[in-house]
């Protein structure tokens, strides 16, 4: 999963300016079906089972993939503060507890004009993070959106 994450946040970093804004502001349903869309090919190609908005008695978990007996949980998000960034890390490993979960991503868009970079860079200034939450392990990604426009060039 991790590396399917690294390249999805590879993906995302090339793939285009404002990428998840209909037609103005970020929606998160919008990055969340991207990445359904870039992870069924590889889940279905190993025989997995990945399924939207699953209902928990704590809320719906994003994304919930199982694979020979494993579960592994997606939340994504929309960069909302730092606040609401760690409120989602908890969020996710409260679900991971819930579901006896084995590993848990944290995808969050970051549709500011100048993203912040953490401790390690992704493509596009983002950054990835692994730590312990409530004694669950979370992988969180923070993955730019909105990119440079390359100049227009004139033809001659």
């Amino acid at each position: 999963m991790e590396r399917l994450l690294d390249n999805f946040s590879d993906f995302v970093a090339r793939a285009g300016f404002r990428i998840l804004q209909v037609p103005d502001t970020p929606q998160e349903f919008i990055g969340q079906h991207l990445l359904f869309a870039y992870l069924d090919q590889f889940v279905e190609s190993v025989a997995g089972m990945m399924y939207m908005e699953v209902p928990t008695g704590r809320g719906r978990i994003d994304l919930l993939i199982l694979h020979k007996g494993r579960k592994y949980i997606v939340e994504t998000k929309i960069w909302g503060g730092d606040r609401h960034y760690q409120a989602g890390k908890k969020q996710l490993a409260a679900y991971m507890k819930l579901e006896t979960a084995s590993e848990g991503y944290y995808v969050v868009f970051d549709h500011r004009e100048i993203p912040e970079s953490g401790s390690l860079p992704v493509p596009g200034n983002g950054r990835i993070e692994t730590e312990t939450i409530d004694g669950v392990t979370v992988r969180s990604y923070v993955i730019p959106v909105v990119q440079e426009r390359p100049s227009n060039q004139r033809s001659s």
